[in-house]
């Protein structure tokens, strides 16, 4: 039984050989159809914009290769091949004979197997020894010749191929997009944000360019922050007794907190968007440039709003009670007669109120103000300076309070319909000099329905909308917001 074993550890030696001597030459033919292949896809995607080319053929490349080690492990020799191949170099075949009889004790079979054991290492050397043919010319050609073309294919490529790496990157920018809103997504809690959201990311799956899924982005942030608006209004609403509905229930208070940080998370996922676009050598146009630049603006402004509206709690208590003397002292002042003013005052002053109204005057001449307003609000002002004059005014005001805004004062425009601009520059600090007052006819002032109003507003923000050219998408939200307001 010994015998046998050493026997069979020759001819497991005898195997290995074989089997490597075999799959050399395979493994070089199956290395040269690796890289014909994978030249040959190269070669092609020079002729029109292929993306992922690259890719597709390293995939095509390793499938051959492990195609040829899958083809070598079945083509692999079999130990009875060894056998006989290895009983080629024994004078007698003693080897062959030794090991088909299965009786060891039989005298004869013994002495066959003293003689194979006796011949086994001299026969082996002489397998060992002859001549193999290991290595193929024309397959060594065709490796190093499809190595050289496939090297010089890489080194230059062509425009196409270029421009397919670009779309690839591209591409790439469009895929963090979809994970970042799948990331919001998966997030959100209420199931309006939900569907918005899955929405989104439908839109994005037929992107075919970045900046196209960087429109539908902003395109639904701007929405968010409709949605978000009209919330807040309802709120404020609600909490001033303008209306008789009741506040947000509890799912909306929560969908108003979501609205918020998914815009925020929006907001910046633009940004990044916009920032690799610009590293790609592929900025956004003008339009989409500043719809981010407007929702950044807004983002911050809501962020600011938050912060100034725990301070500014404490103050408004405070002055409620010099808001109502205000108020008084200015119906009182309506409705007593005719005043004339003329006043001599040089500088600059600082004031803040609650109400609005704008006047202007020139020269010497006589002026006629008309106006009613009810309401409350509070000022602070100083100044000083020279100069003499009698001019006209006119002006509005508004005040807080629980009475109905189904009116409002519409102003009139002084002096024609130029175009004005506004100064926004720092105010400084002052005194004031002196006042003088006189009589001057004060007559009532016009007040219209809101619902009269409304619509010329509208058509004054739209046209303005129309000259800062708006993408369509944007445009699309502020005629939603006003159809909104037009609505309640």
């Amino acid at each position: 039984m010994e015998r046998r074993k050493q026997l069979r550890k020759y001819i497991q030696r005898a195997k290995s050989s074989l089997t490597l001597e075999k799959s050399i030459p395979i493994a070089q033919y199956g290395l040269f159809l690796a890289l014909l292949s994978s030249a040959s896809l190269i070669l092609i995607s020079r002729l029109f914009v292929w993306p992922y080319y690259r890719q597709i053929a390293m995939v095509v490349f390793v499938t051959l290769i492990v195609a040829t080690m899958v083809f070598i492990w079945r083509r692999r020799v079999k130990e009875k091949e060894a056998l006989h191949t290895l009983d080629l170099y024994f004078s007698h075949n003693e080897l062959v004979t030794a090991l088909s009889f299965k009786d060891d004790q039989d005298p004869l079979v013994q002495a066959l197997l003293s003689k194979a054991i006796q011949k086994v290492e001299q026969a082996f050397i002489d397998f060992k020894a002859r001549k193999k043919n290991l290595f193929r010319p024309k397959a060594f050609i065709g490796l190093f010749v499809t190595a050289v073309v496939l090297a010089i294919l890489y080194v230059f490529p062509a425009a196409t191929q270029i421009e397919a790496i670009e779309v690839e990157k591209e591409q790439a920018v469009i895929d963090d997009m979809k994970k970042e809103v799948a990331e919001l997504e998966k997030k959100a809690q209420t199931k309006e944000v939900k569907e918005q959201l899955k929405e989104l990311q439908n839109t994005l799956k037929e992107a075919e360019t970045s900046e196209e899924a960087l429109r539908e982005v902003v395109k639904k942030q701007k929405e968010l922050a409709l949605k978000e608006q009209q919330l807040k209004d309802k709120q404020t609403a609600s909490q001033d007794g303008v209306t008789d509905e009741q506040g947000l229930s509890k799912e909306e208070v929560e969908q108003l907190k979501e609205l918020a940080q998914m815009q925020k998370g929006l907001t910046q996922n633009a940004n990044a968007t916009q920032t690799a676009m610009s590293k790609l050598g592929k900025p956004a146009s003008n339009s989409l440039q500043n719809a981010i630049a407007s929702a950044n603006n807004a983002s911050t402004n809501n962020q600011n709003n938050k912060q100034q509206g725990s301070q500014q709690s404490s103050g408004n208590s405070q002055s409620s009670n010099q808001q109502g003397q205000a108020g008084q002292s200015g119906q009182n002042n309506a409705q007593s007669g005719s005043q004339q003013q003329n006043s001599n005052s040089q500088g600059q002053g600082q004031g803040q109120g609650q109400g609005q109204g704008q006047g202007q005057g020139q020269g010497q001449g006589q002026g006629q103000g008309q106006g009613q307003g009810q309401g409350q609000g509070q000022g602070q002002g100083q100044g000083q300076g020279q100069g003499q004059g009698q001019g006209q005014g006119q002006g509005q005001g508004a005040g807080r309070g629980p009475g109905s805004r189904n009116l409002l004062t519409t102003p009139n425009r002084i002096g024609g319909s130029n175009e004005t601009s506004v100064d926004g520059g720092a105010l400084g600090d002052g005194s004031h000099v002196s006042e003088q007052q006189g009589n001057a006819p004060i007559t009532k002032g016009s007040i219209k329905p809101y619902e009269e109003v409304i619509g010329s507003y509208k058509d004054s923000y739209l046209e303005s909308s129309e000259r800062l050219q708006l993408p369509k998408d944007l445009q699309n939200v502020v005629q939603s917001y006003f159809t909104s307001i037009e609505s309640q």
